[in-house]
């Protein structure tokens, strides 16, 4: 019996230890702006993404974008931080304004951000400095982004709620 409880106390530390290590090597990628690290890095993320979409859209600061694939016209859903103010959602650019989700955004002109239990219509994709965005975050928000560097982010206007969840 011992030796069970060890077997997954021991394989508990060791997914903790991976997660702690993978979690400061996408802080040192960011932070780094190294174009070789943050491909590594977007290349990882879209494995990663998978699951981070079971969770995505609950909460008021991690949500999903809905994008339609520029070339493929396929229907993708990409996990972001993000926050609504008013009438508009903001999402940082950890990685520069080089994403998928945003060009295909930026050509579409328009998509869905499901945040806080919310499928919102959102339109002009706008890239702009990060200190135009800062004040309107929230103070978790904002100190994940000086964490991570970001310098830039994206600003949606909202159009309407095309869903509304009573979870």
């Amino acid at each position: 019996m011992h030796r069970i409880i060890r077997a997954v106390a021991c394989g508990l530390v060791g997914a903790l230890a991976i997660a702690a290590a993978s979690w400061l090597a996408s802080i040192v990628a960011i932070r780094s702006h190294n174009p070789r690290a943050l491909a590594a890095l977007k290349r990882w993320n879209r494995h990663e993404n998978r699951f981070w979409l079971h969770f995505a859209g609950r909460s008021a600061t991690f949500g999903t974008v809905h994008h339609l694939g520029r070339k493929s016209g396929r229907e993708y859903r990409t996990p972001v931080s993000a926050y609504r103010s008013a009438d508009t959602v903001v999402i940082p650019l950890p990685y520069g304004r080089d994403v998928d989700w945003l060009r295909n955004l930026q050509a579409a002109g328009a998509g869905v951000v499901d945040l806080a239990n919310e499928s919102l219509q959102v339109e002009e994709p706008a890239v702009q400095d990060i200190s135009g965005v800062l004040p309107m975050l929230p103070p978790a928000l904002r100190r994940r982004i000086r964490l991570t560097g970001a310098r830039q982010a994206v600003r949606l206007r909202v159009t309407g709620v095309l869903l509304q969840s009573a979870a």
